[in-house]
């Protein structure tokens, strides 16, 4: 491949967005000028995070990008969730710089077809909706409907624990989440409605809700159990009943590779499974994964409560993968999603495109201080 293809660079950018999102992201630059770019945002993470992805991404210094692999940057750092979000990360760059490289955008690298239809989304209102009244999550709802989403998830059930489900104190934070469920219904009452359990309950607690959240309307229900193997059998008795009752199971938002998958999927525990391009470790990871799922009647749609360049990739993979089910985007957790890339993503009446310039499709434009490192 030639040294015009040696790594000479590795940066690492931080948007802070809000006061519980920081987006991290990385810049791999080449020898001749080309530069890739990963994320690695991840929510509570620890204090010395920051410092371990700026030290994987400056290993690949000097490699060529055709022998770069992700992995071996990881030095002693465990392959646990913050390891494989390092490891996604510096994929998601590798696999930019490569497809620039052969001339074609990530997703047709990654087999998909050169022109992929749009891809329909759903509006995650969650973190936009700062001020978390049944009222403020049903205006939510209602602005995210207006610019065309006909899909709204929200996360209704703050400060629930699997400990409080059997406490009265646990039962006003339920009936809390009811009301804004139902409010959010009552907004948006042509959208299909999702929720996001953030593993907050437990299987006899959720169990008692499913007759309730159905008759909201409710037709996704995520992540309500704690994702342990001793908790498969109880999601596939709860898969049965929120399927009989017109909602299906869906998870797995921080697991990787097809061995931590399989015992969910092989059991029946969930109807979607929904694989993230920062936590999976790996682009070709979810495809596999995907490809898996599916011959086992699983459906696959990426989790992405994310900043712009993991939402530019979702789209890629997604695009790859193909079918027509929905992918997440974080509605309106701050402008700055649209002011931080060149061209910024576009999102039209609830869809997107991957883009087909090469690689990633789009260049970050951040101010000096907000990157980091360097050789």
């Amino acid at each position: 491949m030639g040294r015009a293809h040696r790594l000479t660079h590795a940066e690492l950018a931080e948007v802070a967005v809000s006061g519980r999102t920081v987006w991290r992201m990385v810049v791999l630059t080449t020898e001749s000028g080309l530069s890739g770019y990963g994320e690695a945002t991840l929510d509570d993470e620890d204090t010395g995070f920051p410092q371990l992805l700026e030290r994987a991404a400056r290993s690949l210094i000097g490699n060529d990008v055709d022998a770069c692999e992700a992995g071996s940057a990881l030095g002693g750092i465990p392959v646990d969730l913050a390891g494989r979000t390092i490891r996604s990360c510096l994929d998601q760059a590798i696999c930019d710089l490569r497809a620039q490289i052969a001339g074609k955008s990530v997703s047709a690298f990654l087999g998909g077809e050169a022109d992929a239809p749009s891809i329909p989304l759903y509006a995650n209102v969650n973190r936009a909706t700062v001020r978390r009244s049944a009222e403020d999550f049903a205006a939510s709802a209602a602005a995210a409907a207006a610019e065309g989403y006909r899909a709204i998830k929200i996360a209704p059930f703050d400060g629930l624990t699997p400990e409080l489900c059997a406490t009265r104190d646990g039962a006003l934070l339920i009936d809390a989440g009811l009301e804004r469920v139902r409010a959010v219904a009552e907004a948006v009452p042509d959208c299909a409605l999702m929720i996001d359990c953030h593993w907050r309950f437990t299987p006899d607690a959720v169990m008692s809700l499913v007759d309730a959240l159905s008759e909201a309307g409710i037709v996704w229900l995520e992540c309500p159990l704690r994702e342990t193997d001793d908790a498969i059998a109880s999601l596939k008795r709860l898969r049965g009943a929120a399927n009989a009752r017109g909602m299906r199971l869906c998870g797995l938002e921080r697991f990787g590779g097809w061995d931590d998958v399989r015992p969910f999927v092989e059991a029946g525990a969930y109807d979607v499974i929904m694989p993230d391009v920062k936590h999976a470790g790996g682009l070709h990871t979810i495809l596999d994964v995907a490809a898996r799922a599916r011959s086992a009647g699983v459906t696959v749609s990426l989790h992405n409560p994310s900043g712009p360049v993991a939402h530019l990739f979702s789209a890629h993979v997604m695009a790859a993968i193909g079918g027509d089910e929905r992918m997440e985007v974080q509605w309106n957790e701050s402008p700055l999603f649209f002011a931080i890339t060149d061209p910024p993503p576009v999102l039209d009446r609830g869809t997107c495109r991957a883009g087909r310039s090469p690689g990633l499709g789009a260049a970050l434009k951040l101010p000096a201080q907000m990157r980091g490192g360097s050789p």
